[in-house]
C-alpha cells in the first residue's frame, strides 16, 4: 500500500503565521480587581542586564522578577528583555495575575526548520541568538516553577531553562495561551508530576495479572496544566520542549469536575530523560480522573529521540481513569527513535481503574523505530469502561525489540505477558464488562519485530472489577500488516468474552516470518466467546474479502469455537490456499475458503 503522505489540510494556517495569531480583545482586556476602582493596564520591562534601581520602564527596566511582582496588576504586560548569554537568567520565578501577558521581547526565540520526514510538520528549534529573554527558578518559591499561570494569561517567546520543578504550570487557570517558548532543563528536583493511574497488566496465563495498585509516578512536565473545576480552554503551540532533566514534555490533567478543551499544535518535544526518582516519563500526556472531561486536539507535533537507557518512555500518553471522559484527535504527528526499555511506546492509550469512556483518533501520522510496542490500546477499567482507537493513514515502521510468544504460540516461546513485547499495535481487553474497539483504515504496519496486531482478552481473578470483558471489535480496511516476525494479526481469547467482532477487507496480511499470517486462538478450558463473527470475506459482517493471505498460514487454533469466513481472498496461487496453510484444530468449526481470488488485488505489496 502506498501511503497518502501528510499534506496539510485545506484552509489551515501556516505554522509561522499561527505563531503570531492574536488573542481576542476580550481575552487581553484588563481584569478589574473585585470591589476596587478600575485601573489602567501597564507594560513593565524587566532585564537581567539592567542596573539596580530601575522603575520598570523601557529605558530603566527592573532587574529582577521579584521587583515587577511588587507593582504589577491584573491585565498588565510584562516584557522580558533579551540579555547576553554571559549574564545569568532572571531567577526566582514569576506568578502571573489574571489577564496578564508575559512576553519575551525581541526576535523569536524559536525558529522552524524542515520536517523530519517528507511532507511532515516543521520542527521547532532554538533560535541560536546570542542575546535572549531568559528566566528560570532555582528556588523553592512557587514550588520551583518558573511561571505560575492565572486565568486568561499569555506566555510567549520566552526561554525558560533549568527550573527546579516546571517551566510553566497552571492550576484551574482558565483560558491560557502558551506560544513560541523554548523550555528546557526542567525538573532538576526530580519531582513527581503526572501519575499513571492504577492498572493491571495481563499475563498469558488465564486470570493472572501484575497490578500496580498505586499507579506509576512520572516526572513533572516542562508545561503542565491542571483543571479540577470549571470549563477551561487552553492553547499550547509552537513551543520547543527539550532536554528535560527528569520530566514529561507537555501534560494536561483533568481532575474532579473539570471540563477542558486543549489545542496542542506544532510543538517539538525531544531529548527527555528519566531519572531514578520516577518510573516513567511522557512526551505529551493527557489524563482524566473523577468525572472530568477532556477534549484534546493535537496537530503537527513532533516527538523524537526521547528517553534514556532503560527508561519507560511513552511519547504520546492517553490515560482516562475513574469516571472521566476523554476524546483526543491526533493529526500530522511524527514520532521517531524511542530510547529506553521494552515499555517505550510511540503512543500508549490506557484506560486505568474505573469506568472511563475514551476515544482516540490518529490520522496522517508517522511512527518509526521504537524498542517496545509502537502503539498500545489497553482497556483495563473495572466497571464497563469503553476504549476506541481509530487509525486513518497511520504509518508504523520498525519496532526493534521482540519479546517472543507464549509456550502455546507458534513457534513456541517463553513470553509470560503480551504487553511490551514489540508489537506494532498491542490491544488488551482486561476490564470487567469493557468494550474495546479498533477501526483501522488506509494504514500500514511493517517491520514489526514481534507481532503486527496482537489482541489479548484476559480478565484477572483479582483486579479490574467483577465480570468478564464484554466486547472486542476490529474493523480493518485497505491496510497493510505485513512481514511481522511472528503473526500479522492475532486474536487470543484467554478468558471468557461476550462478543467478538472481526472484519477485514482489502488488506495485505501477507508474509510472516514465523509462517503464521493470521490466527484466532482460544485457550482450552479457560477462554470462551458467547457470540463471535469473524469475517475476512463473504461473512455476516459484509467483508468483500480481497485480502492478501500468502507467505503464511491462517490458523483457527485450539478450542476456538469460531467459524471464520475467508472467501474472495488471494492466497498466492490461482488455485486457492496451498496445502497446510489453513489450519483448523477444533472439529465442527472451520475456515471457509471455498471461494478465492485467482489473481492478486492491488493491495498486495509483496509476493
Amino acid at each position: 500500500m502506498k501511503p497518502k503522505h501528510f499534506s496539510k489540510p485545506v484552509g489551515a494556517k501556516p505554522p509561522l503565521l499561527r505563531r503570531f495569531a492574536l488573542l481576542p480583545t476580550a481575552v487581553l482586556a484588563s481584569v478589574a480587581v473585585a470591589n476596587a476602582a478600575p485601573r489602567h493596564t501597564q507594560t513593565w520591562y524587566v532585564s537581567a542586564a539592567a542596573a539596580a534601581g530601575g522603575d520598570g520602564s523601557s529605558s530603566a527596566p527592573f532587574n529582577s522578577l521579584a521587583a515587577v511582582q511588587q507593582v504589577y496588576g491584573p491585565g498588565d504586560t510584562i516584557m522580558i528583555e533579551p540579555s547576553p548569554l554571559s549574564v545569568p537568567a532572571l531567577d526566582g520565578g514569576i506568578a502571573l495575575l489574571p489577564g496578564q501577558r508575559l512576553v519575551g521581547d525581541g526576535p523569536p526565540v524559536v525558529n522552524f526548520i524542515a520536517a523530519l520526514i517528507p511532507d511532515g510538520p516543521p520542527v521547532a528549534v532554538s533560535s541560536g541568538l546570542s542575546s535572549l529573554p531568559r528566566i528560570t527558578n532555582t528556588t523553592t518559591y512557587l514550588s520551583g516553577d518558573a511561571v505560575e499561570l492565572a486565568s486568561d494569561t499569555v506566555v510567549e517567546n520566552l526561554v525558560i531553562a533549568g527550573a527546579l520543578r516546571g517551566g510553566i504550570y497552571g492550576q484551574d487557570t482558565l483560558g491560557v495561551r502558551l506560544t513560541g517558548n523554548d523550555v528546557s532543563g526542567f525538573n532538576m528536583s526530580g519531582t513527581t508530576g503526572f501519575v499513571v493511574q492504577p492498572f493491571c497488566l495481563e499475563q498469558y496465563a488465564a486470570g493472572v495479572a501484575n497490578c500496580a495498585p498505586t499507579g506509576l509516578p512520572a516526572g513533572w512536565a516542562g508545561i503542565l496544566i491542571d483543571t479540577g473545576t470549571g470549563r477551561n480552554s487552553v492553547s499550547i503551540s509552537n513551543n520547543y520542549v527539550h532536554d528535560g532533566a527528569c520530566g514529561d514534555g507537555i501534560d494536561i490533567r483533568g481532575m474532579n469536575t473539570g471540563d477542558i478543551s486543549v489545542d496542542i499544535e506544532y510543538n517539538f518535544v525531544t531529548r527527555l530523560a528519566q531519572c531514578s526518582s520516577v518510573r516513567t516519563i511522557e512526551g505529551i500526556g493527557t489524563q482524566v480522573t473523577g468525572t472530568s472531561r477532556l477534549r484534546a486536539t493535537l496537530f503537527g507535533n513532533t516527538e523524537a529521540n526521547n528517553g534514556s537507557p532503560g527508561a519507560n518512555m511513552d511519547s504520546l500518553f492517553v490515560n482516562p481513569a475513574e469516571a472521566g471522559v476523554l476524546t483526543e484527535t491526533i493529526d500530522h504527528n511524527v514520532y521517531m527513535n524511542g530510547i529506553g526499555g521494552a515499555s517505550t511506546n510511540g503512543m500508549e492509550f490506557i484506560l486505568s481503574n474505573g469506568s472511563a469512556n475514551a476515544k482516540v483518533a490518529i490520522s496522517n501520522s508517522f511512527f518509526q523505530n521504537n524498542p517496545g510496542d509502537m502503539l498500545e490500546e489497553f482497556n483495563r477499567g473495572g466497571a464497563g469502561s469503553r476504549a476506541e482507537l481509530d487509525l486513518d493513514n497511520v504509518i508504523v515502521e520498525a519496532t526493534t525489540f521482540t519479546g517472543g510468544l507464549p509456550v502455546y504460540g507458534d513457534p513456541s516461546g517463553a513470553a509470560s505477558s503480551p504487553d511490551n513485547t514489540g508489537e506494532c499495535l498491542g490491544i488488551g481487553s482486561v476490564g470487567a464488562n469493557d468494550t474495546t474497539i479498533l477501526v483501522m483504515t488506509d494504514s500500514s504496519f511493517t517491520g514489526c519485530d514481534n507481532n503486527g496486531i496482537e489482541v489479548t482478552n484476559n480478565h484477572p481473578v483479582t483486579g479490574d472489577g467483577v465480570g468478564n470483558p464484554h466486547t472486542i471489535s476490529l474493523d480493518i480496511n485497505h491496510s497493510t500488516i505485513s512481514g511481522s516476525r511472528y503473526y500479522n494479526l492475532w486474536v487470543n481469547d484467554v478468558t471468557p468474552l461476550t462478543n467478538l467482532r472481526v472484519m477485514v477487507q482489502d488488506s495485505d496480511l501477507s508474509v510472516s516470518g514465523s509462517g503464521v499470517a493470521v490466527a484466532f486462538d482460544m485457550q482450552p478450558g479457560t477462554g470462551g466467546t458467547t457470540s463471535s463473527q469473524v469475517d475476512l470475506g463473504g461473512g455476516a459482517l459484509g467483508s468483500a474479502g480481497r485480502n492478501c493471505i500468502f507467505g503464511g498460514a491462517i490458523y483457527n487454533l485450539e478450542a476456538t469455537g469460531y467459524n471464520v469466513s475467508a472467501e474472495h481472498n488471494w492466497w498466492g496461487t490461482a488455485s486457492g490456499p496451498p496445502s497446510n496453510t489453513v489450519i483448523e484444530s477444533e472439529p465442527g468449526f472451520r475456515i471457509d475458503t471455498s471461494k478465492f481470488l485467482q489473481q492478486a488485488p492491488s493491495i498486495c505489496s509483496t509476493e
